[in-house]
């Protein structure tokens, strides 16, 4: 396969199957316990690691400087990229949108501050975003890297960590290591069987990521023998978390059992690259819920398990497993009883009573687990030294405080435990709906359980979406009218719970004194949805955002609290999606989808559709446009002056009517792209696709929206209508659009005509340089046959892109249409350029009448050791060096500038393309008997001075060939003879040698020679036993130069 048609995924996992197989993957290279944070890759302006896939794509290039960061980044820095190194791409995606909400006029909404009230908008086309960073080791002017001191250590904060899990560890194996998934236990051999502690501690992290996979926990498919895939596959995953949790603790990373996965591992990458794109995501999950059993204890010592309690759970019991997520607490495991599992539960549950993190654990515990958790509860109250409990543990010296804490956290696990059948019988109702079961009297289990425990009733089409909002009243036509859109300034009367339904509309569901209750009320019905959903990663995602929520309303939370709290949400999003079958098929067609701000559609009797252009629609937008996926076209809704709507012409009006029913639409609807115009298109979020797909919902691959199919049940669709959704997202963006979007990302100033998708090379300007629309440091390519598709490369940073539109698959008209428009462009863009070539020409030429011919060496003529040559012009001073450069037809087009220090430019706007210089004169040229071409100036002189004849300088390698074919259509009966640079310095070092290459693809367009220098022994190799000098070599060395002091360095 092409490498410039292959995915990111693939690329990736191509890399990293080649160093499985000489063992340099990331994951395979050990590195001693140390510093944390000192491995895994950085960015240092946002202080965020690189995750998941990213991760390991940056590790694979082999630096030691963990810090990576894009060009504009290092700019800002004050630092600059060096010349010709080359970016490492990587990705990232979005599946939720921020949107500012507004009315029915398209103004936004403000709350009493005054400030837009926004909405979280899940995205119905995941999007994806690419960069290019560069290691600090390819950036010149960063400073050292300065390490954060170590404040912990490595082992004691693993064997916190493995006391907080819970886990079931057994000791004695022989030279063995291994979790046993039937009875929930890890075994390892003794501790006096490891070389240092270390090791002991980061073989049984190994075993915690594999602990993690149990059902009841992140619930990965571990049943699997040795050897199988399967097995290869939770290997890789465990692998990658335990390099990644090595590097966040300290405590290193061992790879000795490595060997017997790599033809496992090799495999399942050839058989399906995502493979790799899903491990590292699962070890990220592993990672996050590994360091989340710690409860930031390293940074709190106040908040840690007292140690003689620790002592004596862990001296009286083997630790049977985390009760927050274990299946059964009350049942002893093998070699236990169960005296030791009553005791090491109440050593738990006193550990998280004093961190204040119950109700994280009581997130994710079932009912029964919950249960058990209430009896130690209630054994540990009261706290005095008569109750056996604190006979048991060390008394707390504030017991007043204590026991509030038990009050607290055992009214919070009745809640729980009350609600828990609610979120049951919702799930029962949703699991019907889903499968098509829907049956009599369905949801009355629902209505009935949420009276009794919430004092109201849940409504059957609530979509799970929750809100809290202030309410007051206000004075419309006399009346007070209930309204929670208070002016600014103004106290709330109260505080209202609202449920959104599938229509999309909001209804209150309670009302309460305080915007505390009212946000402890909204959590209830938060964690009730998340216990009602069916799918255990999306489940998971909910919890995670409830937990951030909570996190960000605690006024004792830290900054690093809240940001720990959102980089699990984030993660536990990204796994839901990544796990989803959908979007495993449709992660490549994906992947640069562009979405902007999106608004609800508003019941109208008329609606002026009007063309708006892609790159206008945000300033159609703000003027009140709105987007009808049914016409597929933005209209101005009405009651909207359509004056300012004016330049995008109106198309005419349309009469608001009815969704089709079910047999209204057209036959094959859903199969014919040309039919289009019959669908009812639906505004379905990502994460709804199921639902609408069991309805009968279709996606159409042009519009990128679903649509009610030719069977589908309109009843059941209705949630979906677009003038039912609260917000939805824009429609897909235009290939071309798309295309200039990858052209910015990779550094290029996109301008003119730019992108000209004609399946032609084109070159571009790049930041950094003087802007030009016909010329510039990037090139590119875009085609829109088939899937459109494209290549670009910015040549002065070595960013380089594989791009593949995501956002349309075009039909043959609209193929057609933007092929013709790209003509149009390109003959406007040569008619350009021919006026700019042609202006610079005259400018050119006006130019040399003010010069003279060279009679003494000029600056540039002395350091080269070349005498003056018939044609090189001079200025009065005599100093500077100007060489015209002409055509095979001998008209001027351009002029060479070399100033005295022997830096060269040619004039502006110029044609350089085919363009020569020739040393002796055009006339004495043609009498030359054979055509000796060559790159440089001073390199065709010398050839001039030895063969006693005209040369050619064609001023690069890049010009050779061109300037070769046009010359031997000028000459046809000379020999051509290219006079190549054989850059063998860069051969040694860097694996290229342009010079060479160059000029001998010259020679054989024309039927030529290849002219190369001839080296003296010992010069035409590089010498044996020397390591070759690489950039990076040379890096380590100058790196190792910035340390030694003077007497070092002068010895």
């Amino acid at each position: 396969m092409d490498s410039q048609k292959k995915s990111f995924a693939e690329n990736v996992a191509e890399k990293l199957i080649e160093q499985l197989r000489e063992g340099t993957a990331p994951w395979q290279k050990p590195w001693e316990p140390g510093e944390s944070g000192s491995v895994l890759p950085i960015n240092p302006t946002t202080g965020k690691r690189y995750k998941g896939i990213n991760a390991l794509q940056l590790m694979s290039e082999g630096h030691s400087d963990p810090r990576w960061m894009t060009y504009k980044q290092a700019t800002a820095l004050d630092a600059q990229v060096r010349h010709g190194e080359k970016g490492t791409p990587i990705q990232y995606w979005k599946f939720t949108e921020d949107q500012v909400k507004t009315d029915s006029t398209g103004k936004p909404i403000r709350d009493a501050s005054g400030d837009p009230v926004k909405e979280s908008v899940p995205l119905e086309r995941p999007r994806v975003f690419f960069a290019t960073v560069f290691n600090a080791e390819q950036i010149d002017g960063l400073q050292p890297i300065a390490r954060k001191e170590q404040t912990w250590n490595p082992v004691e904060r693993a064997e916190q960590i493995l006391k907080n899990s819970g886990a079931a560890v057994q000791h004695g194996e022989h030279d063995r290591a291994f979790y046993r998934q039937s009875t929930d236990s890890i075994h390892l051999p003794d501790k006096g069987q490891f070389a240092t502690a270390e090791n002991y501690y980061a073989t049984a992290l190994h075993e915690l990521g594999h602990w993690t996979g149990h059902e009841s926990r992140l619930g990965r498919d571990l049943a699997h023998p040795f050897g199988s895939e399967g097995y290869a596959k939770e290997e890789l995953r465990a692998e990658i978390a335990s390099m990644i949790l090595g590097d966040a603790i300290g405590i290193g990373h061992d790879t000795r059992q490595h060997a017997a996965y790599v033809n496992s591992w090799i495999k399942v990458l050839q058989n399906d690259a995502l493979e790799i794109f899903r491990a590292a995501a699962d070890a990220e999950k592993i990672q996050d819920f590994v360091l989340g059993l710690e409860q930031q204890l390293v940074q709190d010592e106040t908040a840690q398990l007292d140690q003689r309690n620790a002592a004596s759970a862990m001296q009286a019991a083997t630790p049977t497993g985390q009760i927050a997520m274990e299946v059964d607490m009350g049942t002893p495991g093998e070699g236990e009883n169960a005296d030791s599992v009553a005791l090491h539960a109440e050593a738990w549950m006193l550990a998280r009573v004093e961190q204040g993190t119950l109700l994280r654990a009581l997130d994710h515990a079932t009912a029964a687990q919950m249960d058990k958790m209430r009896s130690v509860l209630h054994a540990m109250s009261p706290v005095n030294e008569e109750n056996s409990f604190w006979q048991r543990h060390v008394l707390p010296a504030d017991a007043e405080a204590m026991q509030e804490r038990i009050e607290s956290a055992s009214l919070a696990t009745d809640q729980r435990l009350a609600d828990a059948p609610v979120a049951a019988a919702r799930l029962d109702l949703l699991t019907g709906r889903a499968y098509g079961r829907e049956r009599a009297g369905d949801g009355d289990e629902l209505t009935r359980e949420s009276e009794d425990v919430l004092g109201f009733a849940l409504p059957l089409d609530w979509n799970g979406r929750v809100r809290v909002d202030g309410f007051g009243t206000e004075t419309v036509d006399g009346a007070q009218v209930f309204t929670t859109l208070l002016p600014k300034g103004v106290q709330p009367d109260g505080w209202g719970v609202f449920g959104q339904h599938v229509d999309g509309g909001y209804a209150m569901f309670a009302s309460l004194r305080s915007e505390r209750e009212a946000d402890e009320l909204a959590e209830r019905l938060a964690l009730i949805d998340a216990h009602s959903t069916a799918n255990e990663y999306e489940k998971a995602a909910k919890l995670a955002r409830i937990h951030e929520e909570r996190v960000q309303r605690d006024p004792n939370s830290s900054d690093e609290d809240i940001a720990s709290a959102r980089e699990l949400r984030k993660n536990a999003d990204f796994v839901a999606t990544t796990k989803d079958e959908d979007f495993q098929r449709r992660i490549e067609f994906e992947e640069r989808q562009r979405s902007q701000q999106a608004q609800g559609t508003q019941p109208a009797s008329e609606k002026v559709l009007i063309d708006v252009p892609y790159k206008q629609k945000d300033e159609a937008k703000s003027l009140g446009a709105k987007w009808d996926r049914q016409e597929q076209s933005w209209f101005v809704p009405p009651g909207v002056d359509p004056a300012p709507f004016a330049k995008w012409g109106h198309q005419g009006t349309l009469t608001a009517v009815s969704a089709p029913q079910p047999g209204t639409m057209p036959i094959g609807a859903d199969s014919d792209p040309k039919l289009t115009k019959g669908r009812q298109y639906l505004a379905v979020p990502y994460s709804e696709r199921t639902q609408a797909k069991a309805a009968g919902a279709k996606w159409d691959k042009v519009a990128k929206s679903w649509y009610a199919g030719s069977k589908a049940d309109m009843a059941k669709l209705e949630r979906w209508k677009p003038e039912n959704a609260a917000a939805q997202q824009d429609p897909a963006m235009p290939p071309r659009e798309e295309f200039a979007e990858a052209l910015r990302s990779v550094g290029c100033v996109v301008g003119g005509a730019h992108p000209i998708m004609d399946g032609k090379k084109h070159r571009i300007s790049v930041e950094g340089e003087k802007f030009s629309e016909n010329s510039g440091s990037g090139f590119y390519v875009g085609h829109l046959d088939g899937h459109p598709a494209g290549y670009i490369k910015n040549n002065k940073t070595g960013m380089e892109l594989t791009w593949k539109s995501k956002g349309y698959a075009l039909d043959e008209e609209q193929k057609a249409l933007l092929a013709a428009e790209a003509a149009a462009k390109l003959q406007q863009r040569d008619a350009n350029l021919s006026k700019h070539q042609a202006q610079a020409a005259a400018r050119v030429a006006r130019q040399c009448e003010k010069l003279v011919p060279v009679t003494s060496p000029t600056s540039y003529m002395q350091a080269k050791g070349i005498a003056p040559q018939e044609g090189a012009l001079t200025d009065k001073d005599g100093k500077k060096t100007y060489l015209p450069a002409i055509d095979a037809e001998g008209k001027l087009w351009s002029m060479q500038y070399i100033q005295e220090d022997g830096t060269k430019r040619f004039a502006k706007d110029s044609r350089k393309e085919g363009c020569f210089h020739a040393v002796g004169g055009m006339q004495q040229l043609a009498k030359a008997p054979a055509l000796v071409i060559c790159e440089g100036y001073a390199t065709a002189v010398e050839l001039k001075q030895t063969l006693g004849y005209a040369t050619v300088s064609a001023f690069d390698s890049g010009n050779l060939a061109i300037v070769a074919q046009s010359l031997h259509r000028r000459f046809p009966d000379k020999p051509i003879v290219v006079a190549g640079d054989d850059d063998r310095h860069l051969e040694a070092t860097q694996g290229l040698n342009p010079g060479r290459t160059k000029a001998e693809e010259a020679a054989r367009l024309v039927g030529g020679k290849v002219l190369l220098p001839i080296f003296a022994p010992g010069e035409n190799s590089y010498p044996d036993g020397l390591a070759p000098v690489t950039p990076m070599a040379y890096r380590a060395h100058q790196k190792a130069g910035a340390v030694l002091s003077e007497e070092q360095q002068a010895a």
